[in-house]
């Protein structure tokens, strides 16, 4: 009986889905196609919407390597949460189930992006590191990788390179603030 049910829902989802090869695509790792699944759920674009299917697919894609699937986690868990957009999107129990603003994860998932030359995972790993949100504050980290966003053509980091110039850290952050291992 359990089989059947999952047959069932699997073959609703394909047939929801709209495409079938990109849900195969995406149960056999395909990075892109997982990311596409996520936003397809983010979106509720020919799928209902459903944004925990839809982040964990984003994870799926950014442990696969999606650079914009590495952002998107890392906005979730950091950027977005501090907007209080992610309480819309999930309702208030499940954001804070799935997320509890974990700067840890932002900077991971920030700084693999950032490597792979996101400028705004860039941008946000320099405030991460300037605000000490997440990751140990290091001034020299931060103007580092905010000369590198204004080498991209980025304006957003003249404003930034000004508040490390000044000292100008933004208030202490929210959630867990711990140690990541990306460094």
């Amino acid at each position: 009986m359990k089989h059947l049910l999952i047959a069932i829902g699997l073959s609703a989802l394909l047939v929801a889905c709209g495409d079938s090869e990109m849900v195969t695509k995406a149960n056999n790792g395909d990075a892109q196609a997982q990311f596409d699944l996520a936003m397809a759920y983010r979106e509720g674009k020919d799928i209902g919407k459903d944004l925990p299917a839809s982040f964990k697919w984003l994870k799926e894609a950014a442990k696969g390597g999606h650079v914009e699937a590495q952002y998107e986690v890392a906005r979730d868990y950091a950027v977005e949460a501090e907007g209080q957009r992610v309480m819309a999107r999930f309702g208030t129990p499940n954001a804070i189930m799935e997320f509890s603003r974990d700067y840890g994860f932002a900077v991971q998932w920030f700084h693999a992006a950032a490597q792979k030359g996101h400028v705004g995972a860039e941008l946000e790993l320099a405030k991460l590191y300037f605000a000490g949100w997440g990751i140990k504050q290091n001034d020299a980290k931060a103007k580092e990788w905010a000369e590198k966003v204004k080498a991209d053509g980025n304006k957003d980091a003249d404003k930034l390179l000004a508040d490390i110039a000044a000292g100008k850290r933004p208030k202490p952050g929210y959630g867990k603030v711990r140690e990541n291992p990306a460094g």
